[in-house]
């Protein structure tokens, strides 16, 4: 006896299924293309970088460990980062954009014309070298309204590192200014290597940035919903292809490494102007 043959899905339904393939086809593609780029030099970068291997140290895709740029053979084409990446890939980098004024890890106006996504991991001595030395130099920036700048976790040195980007959005629970206050801490443990923070040393931070209760802040550090946040930010930052911390998406200009304030702020102003020849 044959098996009874499933009716069709109705029309409407196989219209959606269909538009919905085609919607990830084109988000794979563009993620696609944006790698391609990045990995061309399109990042333009002549920073420092941490590697996603745990144990190395590893040079973005654009400089050399002492910051001096490497040859035009090593970066790609000459003319990668000058172009800039294609409309669609602008598009995707722009879109990354979440100008969340909830979000207790960003700081800037909302509304910014020049937005700067941060994927770091707070074990990282690269990063908290851009923390602690180079983001105060940028405040005047953020302070008149032209740079928005958003955190994103991007987790490489294991699950210690995944503990503490926990304890910071634990800390943020009870008010943004205790998560900036514990994210700027975490980070002065990290200007010289990897730091070692077990679960009492996270809790004795909280009571040393004056975290207002300290009993939720600890009970917060199981909480799966900032785990699944955590997770989130870093599934982002792979599925872009990026392998090393700190690296900055600028509006549509990619920057790897610990650069120099100087840095940073040429790229803004570029973006800057962009953004107003755009508008």
């Amino acid at each position: 006896m044959s098996e009874p043959i499933s009716p069709a899905p109705p029309a409407g339904d196989r219209r959606t299924a269909s538009i919905a393939w085609a919607v990830a086809v084109i988000v794979v593609a563009l993620v696609s293309a944006f790698i391609a780029w990045l990995a061309i030099g399109g990042g333009g970068s002549d920073g420092d970088a941490a590697g996603s291997d745990p144990s190395v140290s590893a040079p973005p895709t654009t400089s050399d460990q002492d910051g001096s740029a490497d040859d035009a053979a090593a970066t790609g084409p000459d003319d990668a980062a000058a172009t800039g990446p294609s409309a669609e890939v602008a598009e995707l980098m722009m879109g990354l954009q979440r100008r969340d004024a909830d979000d207790p890890l960003a700081v800037g106006d909302v509304d910014a014309p020049v937005v700067m996504i941060e994927y770091a991991d707070y074990r990282c001595p690269y990063c908290a070298r851009f923390e602690l030395e180079t983001r105060p130099q940028l405040q005047d920036l953020v302070d008149d309204g032209t740079l928005r700048i958003e955190f994103r976790d991007f987790v490489i040195f294991g699950e210690e590192s995944h503990a503490v980007a926990v304890a910071v959005r634990a800390a943020a629970e009870q008010g943004a200014e205790h998560g900036l206050a514990y994210q700027e801490a975490v980070f002065a443990r990290s200007t010289t290597g990897e730091a070692t923070l077990t679960q009492d040393d996270l809790v004795a931070l909280a009571e040393e940035v004056g975290v207002p209760d300290v009993e939720a802040f600890t009970a917060a550090l199981d909480d799966p919903e900032l785990a699944a946040a955590v997770d989130a930010d870093t599934a982002e930052a792979r599925s872009l292809g990026l392998s090393s911390t700190p690296t900055f998406l600028v509006n549509t200009a990619v920057v790897q490494g610990a650069e120099s304030a100087e840095h940073f702020r040429g790229v803004v102003a570029e973006q800057l102007e962009q953004a107003g020849a755009d508008g």
